[in-house]
């Protein structure tokens, strides 16, 4: 923990150091310039290997600053981090692993500390973090993994996310959506209504306040878990995926679904079906979304419906169906014309190919440090 507290004082003193130098010259101070500055005299309770990694993780937010700029995003100055925003230590090299179930840690740190391991790792081993977690510390192991292709298959889905169901898919199978987050939320409530209570700064509130973050982790860890296994299900099952390129950033303005939309979770879904699929040899097509719902997936005429209209009744062909599986077959036909003008690959996309990372390497943890 006081590892922990240093790390976060020197984060919001380089902050400030940097602030200080533009002010006064104009000019952004280099990071290997700042590292000079911040060695051993200026930080005896800190490791090395964490001054490194705090510091880029520092310059690393200065440079999501002025490429979201750059690009015209809407992105807030990098911040002071209070202690309920500061929760990582993070390590960079093979020195700090995990070795016969302890984790190699720098002695100011603990040293060997003993680890849970709930599964082993997989792949090359490329740096390590230590994170506060409501319901205590967790080591994150990120591994560099050789892709796995499966067997190729001349199969193809369209999956249509929704809110009624989280899944809808062509072949008529549907994914109920768990509502985690509406589940929980009279649970939730009284444990912040509680929090409210308490006197600030008093140990009740402490453990107040610990009650709701563990709400909120636990209905977190629930969302991962059905999103994870929805994903391996269809990517195990299909070469040819097909979903709807939403923007959810923009459909949460709708204050009436804002909390349904959040709770599904759509963006989550997508980021882990692409990955797996890159990783597995499938291909994810995502079209727009515009009018799947309304057209016929039988005579390809429109038929306009409000969002209360749960069933697809087409007055031109007679073809009857749930809303959400006429969608999927309308987004599945729409991808399979993708294909054909595209050709295979890992992953497309209809229209132009927004900018993103690569998928994020397999990450292990080993809760109960």
């Amino acid at each position: 923990m006081s590892v922990l507290m240093a790390s976060r004082n020197m984060y919001n003193a380089c902050l400030q150091e940097l602030i200080t130098h533009y002010q006064e010259t104009g000019k952004y101070l280099h990071l290997y310039e700042q590292d000079k500055r911040h060695g051993k005299e200026a930080h005896p309770d800190l490791p090395a290997v964490v001054v490194d990694t705090t510091l880029k993780r520092l310059h690393r937010s200065f440079t999501n600053f002025f490429r979201g700029r750059k690009e015209g995003h809407k992105v807030g100055f990098p911040r002071f981090k209070p202690a309920a925003a500061w929760n990582t230590i993070q390590f960079r090299d093979a020195a700090n692993c995990l070795d016969n179930g302890r984790f190699k840690a720098p002695g100011i740190c603990g040293g060997r500390i003993r680890v849970i391991v709930h599964r082993p790792l997989e792949g090359t081993f490329k740096w390590a973090r230590i994170v506060l977690r409501p319901s205590g510390w967790y080591v994150q192991c990120i591994c560099e993994t050789e892709p796995a292709p499966l067997l190729k298959k001349d199969t193809a889905i369209g999956l249509d996310m929704g809110i009624r169901y989280l899944i809808a898919d062509s072949n008529g199978q549907t994914l109920d959506n768990p509502r985690h987050a509406k589940k929980s939320a009279k649970k939730l409530a009284r444990a912040q209504r509680k929090l409210a209570k308490c006197k600030k700064g008093s140990t009740r509130r402490k453990k107040a306040r610990k009650l709701v973050a563990r709400i909120h982790e636990r209905i977190a860890n629930q969302r991962k878990d059905t999103l994870h296994k929805a994903s391996r299900h269809y990517v195990d099952g299909y070469q040819t995926l097909v979903i709807e390129n939403l923007k959810p950033a923009n459909m949460v303005r709708n204050h009436c679904l804002a909390f349904a939309i959040s709770d599904a979770s759509w963006g989550m879904f997508r980021h882990y079906l692409e990955s797996k699929a890159e990783s597995a040899g499938r291909q994810v097509i995502a079209v727009a979304p515009a009018y799947t719902s309304q057209k016929c997936s039988q005579c390809k005429e429109y038929v306009s419906k409000s969002l209360s209209v749960r069933t697809h009744v087409c007055p031109h062909c007679g073809y009857i169906a749930d809303r959400d599986e006429n969608a999927a077959r309308n987004i599945l036909r729409a991808g399979l014309l993708v294909q054909a003008r595209t050709g295979p690959s890992s992953r497309e996309r209809e229209g132009p190919e927004p900018s993103g990372e690569s998928p994020l390497p397999l990450k292990r943890e080993a809760p109960g440090l």
